[in-house]
């Protein structure tokens, strides 16, 4: 009896997990393109994304990936932190509708539901048809998955043993709610112990407290899929994840001490106790929402004070989610994020430096260089392995294209560096020799960097917005920095003949820079080539 207790309950366990995993990356797959759009018209108004987050969740059946969402939308500056909490609320909120589907007692149809998204699933041509197909074979999983955990623990009501058990548990509610936390870190997704505590009140096993009390345990337990989701990833997903522990806890720490009239107000929402098992997980999360959200930006300057900047983050990347390699499309603008932030670094970081006057130059100025491109040259490498694990198989012909573009851009982005850092080595030259350049050639070097800085500006602009047009003025605009290198160094040997001391003890240097600035421009042109499909 033992043997097929335990095959029916970790056997249906089993399947309502991988139901629940082919829901959400199904439908990720199908309309991850739409779940960003949304995502990122929410902004400037938390209830709307409070809104945004509920109708994103019920849609994907997993809070986790709106979590990602928002930590990428967070780093890139489009949302505060406080904003982004706004739309977690409400992620909570839509991630109960599994509990509410299943007090419904569809499992008669659940085998019904698995043929339904198997024939697309294996048949249909289109992609997003067979995604869709996954989906539904999914829902058919749960609620097969839910019947059979459903009747396995049927027997155990006979017990005594585990009955007295259960009462003891029973008894000491925060006991309940901790072994309920332990369980659903475990299987990462607070549906299964929702179910477990609808079907052990359903069968007379649990009072309504009980059961609830697993349901609060359950609602912290799902906080651990952001924390370790978010070990590897930037300091804005560390304090996702600690805001989404903070009202969690918080809303259970409000909630235990008054068990008896949470249940009460359960009671009063339907008349069969699973459903109200169902109701409560629906209600905890809609009052945590409504107590929680006029608070939202003063928690999210808490979570910015726990958890300062710190500067040794440069080395992580920041968008690069192993959960998402399965979702083209979002794994894809993940990548394009974090080369977006290695642009930044280059624009904002590097460039200012690279030419600067002897006078006004840093201290250390190739150190700080050196570490900056060692920051790109990481970058590229997890970009590069982060591309090269995708699924090829989930691939279309577009997307492989896009992805063989972010390679050369990502590339192109690493050798600038490069290129910067060489040039900071060549100013090193002439800061020991305590010679400068002459008044003419320092002018026309920055004549030469300011049109290459601002190619490179337009390049990673056309890149961002997808705008050929811009990306195709770039490289029209090459000849003409071909023809300025011609003229420095023309002019540059002018002045070497009227025999200017400046410019013979410089040269040497000056012409590696009018290389190295030609080179610089040679991989902006590469950028917007790569943006026109040209690669």
């Amino acid at each position: 009896m033992l043997f097929t207790v335990a095959t029916g309950l970790l056997g249906g366990l089993a399947l309502f997990l991988y139901g629940m995993n082919l829901i959400s990356t199904g439908l990720q797959k199908a309309a991850a393109r739409q779940v960003q759009q949304l995502l990122g018209t929410v902004t400037r108004n938390r209830f709307y994304g409070m809104l945004a987050g509920l109708v994103v969740t019920i849609f994907l059946q997993t809070s986790a990936v709106t979590t990602v969402l928002l930590v990428g939308f967070v780093s890139a500056g489009l949302m505060s932190l406080g904003q982004a909490l706004g739309v977690i609320l409400g992620a909570a909120i839509g991630s109960t509708l599994t509990a509410q589907l299943i007090a419904f007692r569809l499992s008669d149809y659940s085998l019904w539901a698995v043929v339904a998204g198997l024939i697309p699933y294996l048949a249909a041509r289109r992609l997003r048809w067979r995604y869709l197909g996954q989906a539904i074979l999914g829902f058919g999983l749960i609620f097969y998955g839910a019947a059979l955990m459903g009747t396995a623990i049927a027997p155990f009501s006979t017990i005594p043993g585990f009955t007295a058990v259960l009462q003891r548990l029973a008894a000491h509610p925060w006991m309940m709610m901790l072994a309920a936390t332990l369980f659903t870190a475990i299987v990462q997704g607070s549906a299964a112990p929702v179910v477990v505590a609808m079907t052990l009140a359903a069968q007379g096993g649990l009072a309504l407290e009980p059961a609830l009390a697993l349901v609060l345990g359950a609602n912290l337990g799902t906080t651990a899929t952001a924390f370790i989701s978010s070990i590897a990833l930037s300091r804005e997903a560390k304090r996702v994840a600690l805001a989404h522990f903070f009202f969690k806890l918080a809303g259970v720490l409000l909630f235990l001490p008054f068990l008896g009239l949470y249940a009460g107000l359960s009671r009063l929402t339907s008349t069969d106790v699973a459903r109200q098992v169902a109701n409560g997980h629906t209600l905890f999360n809609i009052i945590n929402m409504l107590v929680f959200i006029p608070f939202t930006p003063m928690v999210g300057r808490l979570m910015e004070r726990l958890l300062p900047d710190a500067p040794e983050e440069e080395k992580v990347a920041k968008y690069l989610d192993t959960s998402l390699l399965n979702v083209p499309e979002l794994a894809l603008a993940g990548v394009t994020r974090e080369l977006l932030r290695m642009a930044g670094i280059i624009r904002e970081e590097m460039f200012p430096r690279v030419m600067q006057p002897l006078a006004e130059r840093e201290v250390d100025l190739l150190e700080k260089l050196r570490r900056l491109d060692g920051t790109l040259d990481y970058l590229y490498k997890a970009i590069a392995r982060y591309l090269a694990n995708m699924n090829h198989d989930n691939l279309s012909e577009e997307q492989m294209v896009a992805q063989t573009r972010l390679l050369y851009i990502a590339n192109d982005l690493e050798h600038i560096g490069d290129v910067t850092v060489e040039m900071a080595r060549q100013w090193r030259k002439i800061e020991t020799s305590g010679i400068e350049f002459s008044p003419e050639g320092q002018a026309e070097l920055q004549e030469m960097f300011t049109r290459v800085k601002e190619n490179f500006t337009s390049a990673i602009q056309a890149f961002a917005s997808d705008d050929q047009a811009l990306a195709a003025r770039v490289i029209r605009g090459h000849p003409e920095i071909l023809r300025l290198e011609k003229n420095l160094r023309y002019s540059h040997f002018q002045r070497l003949q009227r025999e200017n001391r400046l410019s013979l003890e410089t040269t040497s240097v000056h012409m590696e820079l009018i290389n190295h600035l030609l080179r610089l421009n040679i991989h902006n042109v590469s950028i917007a080539q790569a943006v026109m499909g040209i690669i």
